[in-house]
């Protein structure tokens, strides 16, 4: 073995087929929520873009953050507190653009079995308003005070979101992880103080909040895998290989042996309808495309398969 053995024990709480999930935070919640919807569960993933930091975080889940806070920039405005993405050439579409996707959050959040927070770091702008910013849409930096957010600030800030939530769904299940995308525009040694914050503060967090845990994605790249092999070029970034690894570990921790059983088949059939056969009509692929057909259909009453049930019909001859 060229890794070190990393258990990690399974959550007493399970997630289910059925259930649906709220993901917010860096790019990686983007990779674990786009694998989530491949793999047929409900999710929302990132509504307001990528967001890194918890303040930033924690202020769009309590739906604190004001809907006219709009900077205009190089000519497109802004919120500053979303990503880049959130932006129009007017104030108007902007604030029109953060509200659909505000509303659209706040029903999803109402109603979800699972909330996924994933941070990226404890380095915060603040820009000349005194305002913490989710993003600074490249604005000169003189613009704003780079400073590191305390544990204190953290679990004080996520005591007010958690109070919220258990106000307007109080069986949401919370799981936080650390992004193993390291901020090195930062500095290395700033990035691991940022993440030694955000650890510290999650596990008071989690031993506070009895409906709250800690899914040890970073440690499981940076410690478990602990090679550059599952980098991309950049250094910075896992590979697919790597994210993929997480993502099985994520599987076994959290989801129930019915959800567990589904992606095994699912994975199969993935597999099977990408097939392309030299000869499509040939008898043995059309008894193929039969039999996959069945065991979609199977699938089909547990989750919506219906694309994939038409398109394999179609290739029927």
């Amino acid at each position: 073995m060229f890794k070190i053995d990393f258990n990690i024990p399974e959550s007493s709480t399970k997630i289910n087929l059925k259930d649906s999930i709220f993901l917010i935070g860096s790019c990686f919640s983007n990779e674990i929520g786009k694998t989530l919807t491949e793999n047929k569960l409900q999710s929302l993933s990132n509504p307001f873009g990528t967001i890194y930091n918890p303040y930033s975080i924690f202020n769009l889940l309590s739906n604190s953050a004001e809907a006219n806070d709009v900077i205009e920039s190089q000519s497109v405005f802004y919120h500053w507190d979303a990503h880049g993405e959130i932006s129009g050439l007017s104030e108007s579409e902007t604030i029109s653009v953060f509200e659909k996707r505000n509303k659209e959050s706040q029903a999803f959040l109402k109603n979800c079995n699972w909330l996924i927070i994933t941070l990226g770091t404890a380095i915060v702008y603040e820009n000349q308003a005194g305002h913490i910013v989710a993003n600074c849409h490249k604005v000169p930096a003189g613009n704003f005070k780079k400073r590191y957010l305390n544990q204190e600030e953290i679990i004080s800030q996520y005591s007010s979101l958690h109070s919220y939530l258990n106000d307007i769904n109080p069986d949401l299940k919370i799981v936080f992880t650390v992004s193993p995308v390291r901020h090195i525009r930062d500095g290395l040694v700033e990035n691991n103080r940022s993440k030694a914050i955000l650890i510290d503060a999650i596990h008071t967090i989690t031993s506070q909040y009895k409906n709250t845990s800690y899914f040890p994605s970073y440690e499981i790249v940076v410690d478990e895998l602990r090679d550059y092999r599952f980098f991309k070029t950049d250094r910075v970034h896992p590979t697919e290989e790597a994210t993929e690894y997480v993502w099985n570990q994520f599987v076994q921790t959290y989801f129930d042996s019915e959800t567990q059983d589904f992606l095994q088949e699912w994975n199969k059939l993935k597999a099977a309808i990408h097939h392309r056969p030299f000869q499509p009509e040939s008898k043995s692929h059309q008894a193929f495309l039969k039999s996959t057909l069945e065991k979609l259909k199977k699938l089909n009453e547990k989750v919506d398969l219906s694309v994939e049930v038409a398109k394999v019909s179609q290739q029927l001859t």
